[in-house]
């Protein structure tokens, strides 16, 4: 390890360095943490009620949902995604989702981790401030980050102010099922 770090100092000088074995290390406690988690079961017994509004509940630090976008709303698409520049454009974003008002607390380094085992859905973390409202195709937002593997996603997000996101759980081609969302959050230099 030693040798392999002093040849990307000389390769890339130290800074550039310094990032990339923080990578290599994030990556590994990733695929630590993957291999110990539970898979969240298909038949989970959760709570599958189509929400009253755009939003299905509020996501904190330190909590963790197990639920479903069966009966969500199916208010985001493609154009939308593509419009806010949280994913490209052809994934065939058609199947409900569930939304969650999730208030960032300022200083902090976020994780938020999408597992869903049984059925391909994908995270986005868009800053919002709507007053309960959820943002359409025509409202501007500041940022969305989102992340489109199968069977775990996270986005990552640093906060130096209070902020809020509209975090959404979205199925591809008309797809549904169960979901573990979680917001770690540790102070910014903490992780």
């Amino acid at each position: 390890m030693i040798r392999l770090v002093a040849l990307l100092v000389l390769l890339t000088g130290c800074n550039e360095a310094k990032q990339l074995v923080k990578k290599a290390k994030d990556a590994a406690a990733e695929a630590k943490e993957r291999a110990t988690t539970p898979p969240m079961p298909c038949d989970a017994e959760v709570d599958d009620k189509a929400p009253s509004g755009c939003m299905s509940g509020l996501l904190q630090c330190g909590q963790t949902i197990e639920g479903t976008t069966k009966n969500g709303n199916s208010d985001y698409n493609d154009a939308f995604y593509s419009n806010k520049f949280c994913f490209p454009a052809g994934d065939d974003r058609s199947g409900p989702e569930r939304v969650y008002l999730f208030h960032a607390p300022a200083q902090q380094d976020i994780l938020l981790k999408l597992q869903s085992d049984c059925v391909d859905l994908d995270i986005a973390a868009i800053a919002w401030s709507g007053d309960g409202s959820c943002p359409t195709e025509n409202h501007l937002t500041p940022e969305c980050e989102g992340q489109n593997h199968i069977g775990s996603d996270r986005v990552r997000l640093n906060t130096f102010k209070e902020r809020d996101y509209v975090v959404v759980v979205e199925g591809k081609q008309g797809a549904s099922g169960t979901f573990r969302l979680t917001a770690d959050c540790v102070p910014l230099g903490g992780r």
